[in-house]
C-alpha cells in the first residue's frame, strides 16, 4: 500500500482538490493521511468525503514538518508519498507507476510536473539526479516517494530543517547510495504563490533554514532559490502573483 502524507492548514478548498486528484488515481490501494495544522477545516473536508481510504488527525506539534512526521507515524503503507495540500496528482496512473518501480527496484521515485503560476503552466523537468543535488533542490516534494523502511533507516524527517526538510532527506538518500527513479511526464501540478516561494513571505526564516541545511551537509554557500526560478533559469527577481490562490477545478 502507498501512504500519501498530506499536511494542511487553512486551505480547505485546495485540500479538497488535492484529495479529488488522489481519488482519481487508477491505483486504488492507497491511504491518504491528512494532518491538520490549522483550525480544523481539513478534518471536516475528510469527514465530508466519507472515503474509508482517507484519514485525518490534528497535528500533535506545530508546523509543516511536525505535521508530516505525525502523518508518517500514523501511516500503514510500505511506501510513503508526499503531497502538499495545494498540489495535484495530474497523471491518473501516477501512483501505479510509483508502486511498480519501487516494489521492483526500491529507491526514491520522483517525477516531472508543471508549475501552476496563475493561469500559466510551466513544465518542470528536474532531470536525472546527479551532483547538482548538492547545489539545487530540483526535486518536487509532491509526488516524491520511497519505502517507509528506507525513510526510517535514513533517520526520518529532521524537524530542524524547516522549509528544507525535503532537500535534507534527498541529500541523505543520495549520500546513502539510494537509487533515484525518474518518472517522466505531466505527473504533478505544483501551485506557485507567495507562501511557497523563496522570495515571498518569511524570507529571513527561509534563509536561516537554508544556512542550517548547508552547515549540516557541509555544502558550499547556497543561493536562495525556488522551483520557478530553477524552471526559468533566473535569479529571484520575478514577482509572484498576489491575491488569492487560483481555484482550479478537476
Amino acid at each position: 500500500m502507498i501512504s500519501v502524507l498530506i499536511p494542511t492548514k487553512d486551505r480547505p478548498q485546495l485540500l479538497l482538490e488535492a484529495l479529488r486528484s488522489l481519488r482519481h488515481q487508477t491505483f486504488s490501494w492507497f491511504e491518504g493521511v491528512v494532518v491538520e495544522d490549522g483550525a480544523g477545516e481539513g478534518l471536516e473536508v475528510v469527514r465530508r468525503l466519507g472515503d474509508p481510504r482517507l484519514r485525518a488527525l490534528p497535528n500533535p506539534g506545530q508546523g509543516q514538518v511536525a505535521a508530516r512526521r505525525a502523518a508518517l507515524e500514523a501511516s500503514r503503507g510500505e511506501i510513503v508519498l508526499f503531497l502538499d495540500d495545494d498540489d495535484l496528482l495530474l497523471d491518473p496512473a501516477y501512483l501505479y507507476r510509483v508502486w511498480r518501480v519501487l516494489s521492483r527496484q526500491g529507491g526514491v521515485a520522483y517525477g516531472e510536473g508543471v508549475l501552476m503560476w496563475g493561469l500559466e503552466e510551466i513544465p518542470f523537468a528536474p532531470k536525472e539526479v546527479g551532483d547538482w543535488l548538492l547545489r539545487d533542490n530540483r526535486l518536487l516534494a509532491s509526488g516524491t516517494a520511497l519505502p517507509k523502511k528506507a525513510l526510517l533507516d535514513l533517520g526520518g524527517l529532521d524537524p530542524e530543517m524547516g522549509d528544507y526538510w525535503d532537500w535534507d532527506l534527498w541529500l541523505r538518500a543520495y549520500r546513502a547510495g539510494l537509487p533515484f527513479r525518474y518518472l517522466r511526464g505531466r505527473n504533478v501540478g505544483v501551485r506557485v504563490h507567495g507562501e511557497n516561494q523563496s522570495y515571498g513571505r518569511r524570507l529571513g526564516e527561509r534563509a536561516l533554514y537554508l544556512e542550517r541545511l548547508r552547515a549540516k551537509h557541509g555544502l558550499p554557500p547556497l543561493e536562495l532559490k525556488d522551483h520557478l526560478a530553477l524552471a526559468q533559469g533566473e535569479s529571484l527577481t520575478r514577482p509572484v502573483p498576489q491575491g488569492p490562490l487560483p481555484q482550479k477545478g478537476l
